[in-house]
């Protein structure tokens, strides 16, 4: 069976952001193009597939309509190809990258680890092998910290000074980018739950500053810290800059700025948090704690179900919970 990406338009988006595919990584046309009857993509291959479209595409004088004429219907094993065509690479990073593209597939952590590890020897500037280090072998965040410190740097080693200053602003955009991004939320989140959050907020901050448009959804985690560090300007200043969002994690986040603004009884906090529990129901019952989160917080949601709720608990009951009284003026409203 041929190996070909299917997935659908309002499908949670493959790069990982949790936004729907189609307001992510690729356009309609471009979903259309590469899917057919086949085998679902894993994660860790788009990044590579998309850097050896965009190779194939680099190389040829083509306009969008060829461009899609081109990959309609192809195989994996068809882009490889043509890929390989256009100038077979020996160099020490492609040779890595193969060894960390072997360890993806393989289903022994033992002989997972010794694939990483040797294409870190032959290449030591892949962040997603330091991040795929740090998950399997470190048994505590404490014990992560380091392999995922490790990853923002071989991503900066990789990437360069220069790369950085002409290209700020389009992270995540330039598919090389991405590992160096994705090995920054991996430091913040193991700082965070090892209790370092100013570092873990230094680190958000930068993503967002490399990439405003944040398709990796930083802005939503980052409203969460501000407001349980009583960080209300920056609160303000994210809440105006995508001042279009919608969601639980938005409103809600909005009507707490407004209560620790202006206070219990504000009007505008009240019309606020009614707002955000027509949102999503479902938070009502978390932040009462009629409902305990699950072990497992889900990785995708639709919005207005349980499953955003829960990711929205995850990371901003603690901000209600820090704010004197705002537990107590959301069950008065309730």
């Amino acid at each position: 069976m041929k190996k070909v990406l299917k997935i659908g338009r309002n499908d949670p988006c493959i790069c990982g952001s949790n936004l729907k595919y189609k307001k992510c990584c690729l356009p309609k046309q471009d979903a259309q193009s590469l899917t057919s009857a086949g085998q679902m993509i894993k994660p860790g291959e788009v990044d590579g597939l998309m850097k050896k479209i965009s190779r194939i595409v680099e190389s040829k004088d083509m306009s969008l309509e060829e461009i899609n004429t081109l990959l309609m219907g192809k195989s994996f094993d068809e882009i490889e190809a043509e890929y390989d065509a256009l100038s077979p690479e020996s160099s020490t990073k492609h040779q890595a990258e193969a060894l960390y593209e072997r360890a993806l597939d393989e289903p022994s952590a033992s002989k997972k680890i010794s694939l990483v590890e040797k294409a870190l020897q032959v290449y030591p500037g892949l962040p997603d092998a330091w991040c795929m280090l740090g998950e399997i072998k470190a048994k505590t965040c404490e014990e992560a910290i380091p392999y995922f410190t490790q990853a923002v740097e071989a991503g900066r080693m990789d990437l360069g000074d220069d790369y950085f200053k002409e290209n700020e602003g389009h992270f995540w955009g330039l598919i090389e980018t991405r590992p160096f991004m994705r090995a920054k939320t991996f430091l913040a989140d193991a700082l965070l739950n090892h209790g370092r959050i100013d570092e873990a907020m230094t680190h958000l901050e930068d993503c967002l500053r490399l990439n405003p448009n944040d398709n990796q959804g930083i802005r939503y985690e980052l409203l969460s810290l501000y407001l349980m560090k009583d960080r209300l300007d920056d609160v303000k200043k994210v809440l105006d800059k995508y001042k279009e969002d919608s969601g639980a994690t938005w409103e809600y986040s909005k009507a707490l700025y407004l209560f620790k603004k202006y206070g219990p009884k504000s009007i505008k906090a009240a019309k606020q948090l009614n707002k955000a529990k027509k949102e999503n129901k479902h938070v009502i019952e978390y932040l009462t704690a009629k409902k305990k989160l699950p072990k497992a917080v889900p990785s995708s949601y639709v919005q207005g179900s349980n499953e955003e709720a829960q990711i929205y608990i995850s990371e901003g009951l603690a901000a209600w919970k820090s704010t004197p009284g705002a537990l107590e003026w959301f069950n008065e409203w309730n």
